[in-house]
């Protein structure tokens, strides 16, 4: 599973996260985390100083073993967010000098790295940063992407895909009133009416990233602050 945008056809518990249905042992729900944030890991890797002919099948081992033999236990300190327990496998997983998952582990994994698309994710981070710091940008950024991902998903599927390539460059808040003049023909919409879309577009795009990064808490009471981490990582 590569794609970012979440599968319909998972059936979800509307009071639970994804990432407290995985720790209560479904595979389904971490399938669905590994497929959105693999590329935390693999930039891990490759700021540990791991090939990139070695780290994408790394990576895939990585999250194979996650779901068979090496999954979240409920009484981990660590397991209470899925980022913090991921960088603490990570670790652990590179201090193990990297063991392959087995075959066992490889029939039962579904995630397949995109080797192209690391890597070039990987070109674009800053060097000299340390590892963990790699792997806190990369998590934000992800999120952010998936974010926009399942949003261009929802707007495809109602008939909108012009109307969304303009949205995104409103998310800043930036350019004022002359943004909607210059915008607002090239939609094909009135001012006024880009204005509605603009506000709507906004709303759904903090419900989505909400829920997004709830999926990865266990508490909800965590989500305030485990968003307020994200941003500040992807800055």
């Amino acid at each position: 599973m590569s794609s970012e945008v979440e599968n319909p056809t998972i059936i979800r518990n509307p009071n639970r996260s994804l990432w407290e249905a995985a720790v209560a042992g479904h595979r389904d729900a971490l399938a669905l985390l590994a497929a959105r944030c693999w590329p935390a890991v693999y930039v891990w890797l490759r700021g540990s100083g791991v090939a990139a002919a070695d780290a994408a099948q790394r990576t895939e081992d990585f999250f194979a073993r996650l779901q068979t033999v090496d999954g979240p236990r409920p009484e981990e300190e660590a397991v209470s967010h899925f980022q913090d327990f991921l960088l603490h496998r990570i670790v652990a997983y590179a201090a193990a000098d990297y063991p392959a998952a087995d075959d066992a582990a490889q029939a039962g994994a579904s995630l397949v790295v995109d080797r192209a698309r690391a890597e070039k994710r990987f070109a674009q981070e800053p060097a000299g940063r340390a590892p963990e710091d790699l792997f806190t940008r990369r998590w934000a950024l992800t999120t952010l992407e998936a974010t926009l991902a399942s949003l261009q998903a929802e707007y495809a599927a109602e008939g909108k895909e012009k109307l969304f390539t303009f949205l995104p460059s409103f998310l800043s808040f930036s350019g004022g009133e002359e943004r909607y003049l210059e915008v607002a023909p090239q939609t094909g919409l009135s001012v006024s009416a880009l204005h509605v879309s603009v506000f709507r577009f906004r709303q759904r795009y903090r419900e989505t990233l909400r829920r997004f990064v709830g999926d990865t808490v266990r508490d909800e009471g965590d989500l305030d602050s485990e968003l307020t981490k994200l941003l500040v990582g992807a800055s």
